[in-house]
């Protein structure tokens, strides 16, 4: 788990085409801890794992690895289930899920 949280910070920073100076002053540490955190060399504390997630502007769920998605979602435990139908179905499958969907849809 802990080597998804550099590959996170990684692709974060490359997306916001930002350099790690730059990441690291805002975070108010070293370029030199950033790229230890980075290269998964030096375990990010709490703290500057919130302040990561909030300047990305992610979960920490997703920075720590425990969730694919970014941003944070309140969703229900059939919710849940039901996207993961989805993700593990196949092109077919999740075809079928969509045209029950729509079936099911009250409008």
């Amino acid at each position: 788990m802990r080597d998804i949280i550099g590959q996170r910070l990684k692709e974060l920073r490359t997306e916001a085409n930002m350099t790690q100076e730059k990441i690291a002053k805002a975070l108010n540490i070293s370029r030199e801890a950033y790229s230890l955190y980075e290269t998964n060399k030096r375990q990010m504390n709490y703290d500057t794992i919130c302040a990561a997630a909030r300047l990305y502007n992610v979960s920490t769920d997703y920075l720590l690895g425990n969730s694919s998605f970014k941003k944070s979602f309140n969703l229900s435990t059939d919710e849940i289930t039901l996207l993961n139908f989805y993700r593990n179905s196949d092109k077919r499958g999740q075809k079928a899920i969509i045209e029950v969907a729509k079936i099911m849809d009250p409008k």
